[in-house]
């Protein structure tokens, strides 16, 4: 998929709907729409996207896309970025948890943390071949996934390196677990 950005925001409901403008505050304090979605380049500050007086996020989305703009929307040492929506390749949306700190994947089964968990799409794997999976959702943007594949967790026992991801044998894993409210949209 060449050179693709992750970018991250967050929402309330699970949705792929992105916004077409974003809002800035000019020096005069003006608030002026700007053509584009905001968003952060890393999962870990996704919450310096939420407002003091809003409810925590319940959805994430992992936004892959070719190019984005360095842009100040709040000023200070907040930096967000500017994704414009025709640059948009895919968009992964996935329920994430708020501990008052910061956010991270919902999961049922496998923690999400840990040097032996990896990420994967479904529906990218054939029976008995390697698993192609990367080590955090910053690096999503090294795998191809399918419409409708869905977010997946595996947590193994020996894995390789291959560029950008890892490859994990089928006799390798430990534990697999399917976000089911994650879902992909490809463009």
């Amino acid at each position: 998929m060449g050179n693709l950005k992750m970018v991250f925001r967050g929402t309330h409901a699970f949705t792929f709907n992105l916004p077409q403008t974003a809002e800035m505050e000019e020096e005069n304090y003006q608030v002026i729409d700007v053509p584009g979605f905001e968003a952060v380049c890393e999962f870990r500050h996704l919450d310096e996207l939420q407002a003091t007086d809003e409810p925590a996020f319940t959805h994430a989305q992992a936004i892959a896309v070719a190019d984005v703009e360095d842009w100040d929307f709040r000023g200070g040492e907040f930096a967000s970025v500017l994704a414009l929506p025709e640059a948009v390749r895919w968009i992964l949306c996935f329920p994430v948890v708020y501990d008052g700190v910061r956010y991270a994947l919902e999961t049922s089964e496998i923690s999400p943390d840990g040097d032996d968990v990896f990420f994967y799409f479904t529906g990218t794997v054939s029976f008995g071949t390697p698993i192609r999976a990367v080590p955090s959702l910053d690096d999503l943007k090294f795998l191809s996934p399918l419409p409708q594949s869905k977010l997946a967790l595996v947590r193994a026992k020996d894995w390789r390196w291959d560029g950008k991801a890892v490859l994990i044998a089928p006799q390798d894993v430990l534990e697999l677990e399917i976000v089911l409210d994650s879902e992909v949209r490809v463009f």
